[in-house]
Order: C-alpha cells, then structure tokens, then sequence
C-alpha cells in the first residue's frame, strides 16, 4: 500500500495536468526527494510508462497504449536513474561535509511549448554557506574547497548510464552556479562578492573536468532572499550557493529569465531593520493622529529628517513626538497598516513546475518599506565572462510603453514616469523619476520637485507588482507599491510611503495614465 501511494503520489506531480489540485502538490512535495533519492528508479519507470500509455492512448487509442507505455517507460527509466543517483551522492557529501543542502526537480510546466527542453529540466541544489568562504572573502577555505570539489566530480560524472547518451547529454548540459548573499551591507558590494564567489566554485568545475562553454555563473547578492533579513538568527539562510543542472541552454534561458522577477522573492524582504510593532487592537491604531499638514513655516530641521525606521516603542514615540513629515499625504502609520497588496497575485507560470518545494503559497509579505532595491548580476559564461545571449526584445505590455502616471494624494500631484515595462517577464525598459507638486489646485502651488528613483518589478498571470524606491534617502516619498493590470493599463492597488520624524507612514496611490 505503501508502495502504491508513492508511485500514485509520483505520477501526480509528473502528471499535474491531469487532474491533481493544488493541496494534492503541496503534501507531495513534501516527501518527493525522498522518493527520487531511495526510489527513483524503479518509480519513475513506472510513471513513464503511464504517462507514456496516456499519451499513446490520446494519440492513436487503444492502438498506441503499449507503444506509448515503452516508449515512456524507457524515458522515465532514465530520468529516474540520473535524479536518483544525483540525490543520493548529494546526501553523502551533505553527510560527509557536515553541508545543508536543499534540492528541487525542475519540470517544464508545458512540454508542448517549449519543445527544446524535455519535460525533465534540471535539478536545483543549495548549499548553505556555514564555512565554506571566509567573511567577506571570494577564496574557498580549506573544508569549502573540499566540499565543492567532491561536488565538482560528482557533477563531472557522466549521468547517463551508457556511452552515447552520456556524450549526447554532456554536449547539451549546462551549469548554472549562482551566489547569493544576506542583506547586511552594501547592496552592490555584496553583489558583486556574490558573483566572484559563484566564479570560484565554477573554477573547481573546471578543475573536475567539465567544459568552459557548459558553466554560468551569476552574482545575485541579496536580491533573492529566502530568509528573513532582519533576524540575525536566519539572515544566514541567505547565504549560499546555488548549483542549477539543466538539460541543455534553452532550459538555461528560461531559468534564467524565470527567477528576474520570480514572485517567491518577495516573501522576504531584504532590509535589515527590526519589523514595527504591529498595533494590538484598531483602536489603538487609531488613537494615534496621523501627521497634519504642513506649511513651509512649520517645518523644522527634526521634521526634514527621512530616516525610515519604523520602530513604535514608547521611548522613540516621545522623542519624535513633534515631528512632521516634508509633505503631509494624510497617511497612516505603517505600524498600524496590515500590508496585504499583492497577497493575491497568482503566481506566473514561468515554464517551469517546482515539484520538490511548494513556493506558490510564499507570496509578498511585506512592502516596499521593508524592501530595498534589488539587483542580480547577468548570466555570465565561464568560457569568456560574456553575459547568456537573450532574445532581445523591445516588445511592452500593452498601456506600459513608457507612459506617464498620475494622480492627487491629499491635494498634492504625484507622478510616477515613464512606466516602461517589456512583456517579457514583465522587465523594466527604462528606470523612472517620480515628480510632487504640493497643493496642485491652489494657486500658491509649489514648484515641481523631481527625484531620481530605482523600479523592480515582480510577475504573476494577470498582475505585476511595480516597486519603486527614491534614490535619495532625503526625497519626500520613500517607496512606491503600484499593482498593475496586464490585461489593461490600470491600477489594481497602490500604496505610497513616507517618513515622519523616525516614524514611517503610508497613504492610497492608485494612478492613472496620462492621456496621449
């Protein structure tokens, strides 16, 4: 019986189309690695030859069951025995090393699609830095270069079993290695680190054998966190490295382009601040005032201040109990604002099916007050350091082609422009400026101030969530979350922050395209 739920279980997440529901993948990712390490041989024989039967059965029924079962067996014989053999030589050297590494299985949502890359796409392992790179050192220690060469060698194993399929696979195959790091420092330093670290250990590949033209490598800094940052406990989750095995460089591509603006990431933000203190009940939310208006008589130095802690403890409250913010939007205090903007996005289906980790409940918890700007480095390829060659593209989501957006916050014009976002992967075509102009309809109206400011942007199937951050740490605005529509150019949801003193606040921003 036991036996039987595996292998119903297996051939659900091979076979997700047919029927499984989404709770149905997650119980199952739960214990997939475990199958593929102990059982993936004999298992995905099996689900190769009832995907196989299925197939033949829908193409040429009764007539093209056996064919389409050996046929799918055969395949899933193969797959089985490299995910198997590469589980259980990541356990011994997990085990070996004293190393926590995590996998994932990379399948192509639809193999109709993409008919280059076979459904079976890639394995995803992350190593947890614990030692392997001294403190902000690109060189390995003596224990991480002897982890990653028993890593480089296992890799440098042909993982087919015969002589042919092993040197067709090897031509194809391609390495991924991408550094990650936490959020503590400079933002570009860490980058840039993330991205020598990632070189060092495809040098070791090197060494073991495999071909300059078959390992990338990519610094994606602290950009892609898995961790909460401002815990000192967990930040260390964040640093790691990311060794991704793919089936040729199509399936390269797509990872590539699939985590730029992979939702997932969102779940975690990448400041180091304590998180406020959420209010306990809505009237004690309520009972604190939010900021009045504010001439240009009443400003004082202390309410100049854009500092964007957002800590509510009694001793802080009555330092900055005067404190006024440069330009009153009538928001209310973040400590007291439930963030759920975005919460309902549905994930994108980049191409890809996680089977092992279900990260489509990992949706944005914090905002972009909790966030800083986020940059990964390109793909570079070992072999000259030139970045992966992409389809290039100047294709816009319809209403995103660099148009400019508008609208009133408590009396003061706020312009977000242009919003330049590419239909592929909802990327940013051109980096925005954000424009206030104070008490717009009065005729003592203040001159336009302009700040420079840094957008990112995150994918789901109908909706992007547009983050923008001032480059400036004095502007008046922090931070912009802005959900647009795909479908047509609109504002969903949108939320605009601002400082006050050592206090952050938050006011409703739903722009609108400016007519042509």
């Amino acid at each position: 019986m036991q036996s039987m739920f595996r292998l119903t279980a297996l051939s659900c997440a091979f076979m997700i189309a047919a029927g499984c529901s989404s709770q149905q993948r997650e119980s199952i990712s739960k214990t997939v690695k475990d199958i593929g390490k102990d059982y993936g041989l004999p298992v995905l024989c099996g689900v190769g030859a009832v995907a196989g039967g299925a197939a033949g059965y829908a193409l040429k029924g009764k007539d093209g069951i056996l064919p389409g079962a050996a046929a799918g067996g055969a395949l899933g014989c193969v797959v089985g025995y490299v995910w198997q053999s590469r589980l259980q030589e990541l356990d011994r050297i997990a085990k070996e090393e004293n190393l926590k590494i995590t996998t994932e299985q990379l399948t192509v949502a639809s193999a109709a699609v993409v008919t280059a890359v076979p459904e079976q796409a890639g394995l995803v392992t992350q190593i947890e830095d614990t030692g392997m790179f001294a403190t902000g050192s690109d060189q390995l220690t003596a224990s991480g270069q002897r982890a990653v060469a028993k890593l480089a060698q296992m890799y440098a194993k042909p993982a087919a079993s015969d002589k042919q399929a092993a040197a067709k696979e090897a031509q194809a195959r391609r390495l991924l290695i991408v550094g990650h790091s936490d959020a503590v420092g400079n933002a570009e330093f860490n980058q840039k680190l993330s991205e020598r670290r990632a070189k060092t250990v495809g040098k070791v590949m090197l060494q073991a054998g495999i071909p300059a033209g078959a390992i990338y490598y990519q610094g994606a800094g602290a950009s892609r966190p898995i961790a909460d940052n401002s815990d000192p406990l967990l930040r260390g989750k964040n640093r790691r490295v990311e060794i991704v095995e793919l089936a040729n460089e199509q399936a390269l591509v797509m990872r590539a382009q699939a985590e730029a603006s992979n939702t997932r990431y969102l779940h975690y933000g990448t400041s180091t601040a304590a998180k406020p203190r959420q209010a306990a009940t809505t009237a004690q939310a309520s009972s604190k005032p939010a900021p009045t208006k504010a001439t240009t008589a009443q400003r004082t130095p202390a309410a100049t201040s854009t500092s964007t802690s957002t800590s509510t403890s009694t001793s802080t409250a009555k330092a900055v109990a005067g404190a006024r913010p440069q330009v009153d939007f009538a928001g209310t205090p973040v400590a007291s604002y439930n963030w759920t903007m975005a919460q309902n996005i549905k994930p994108k289906q980049s191409g890809f099916t996680l089977i092992s980790s279900a990260y489509a409940a990992q949706m944005p918890m914090s905002s972009c007050e909790a966030d800083r700007p986020r940059n990964a480095g390109e793909v570079l390829s070992m072999a000259n350091d030139q970045p992966l060659q992409r389809r290039a593209t100047k294709d816009y989501l319809p209403g995103y082609n660099n148009r400019v957006w508008a609208n009133l916050v408590n009396g003061h014009l706020v312009t977000v422009s242009p919003v330049s976002i590419l239909r592929e992967n909802a990327r940013v075509d051109r980096q925005p400026i954000l424009q206030l102009v104070e008490d717009y309809k009065l005729p003592t109206q203040h001159k336009t101030r302009t700040m420079n400011a840094v957008a990112n942007t995150y994918e789901g199937e109908s909706e992007v969530l547009y983050r923008v951050f001032a480059s400036d740490a004095q502007a008046s605005i922090s931070c912009m979350d802005i959900v647009f529509s795909k479908g047509n150019a609109e504002v969903n949801e949108g939320a605009l922050f601002y400082a006050a003193g050592s206090d952050a606040y938050v006011a409703s921003y739903k722009p609108i395209p400016a007519k042509k």
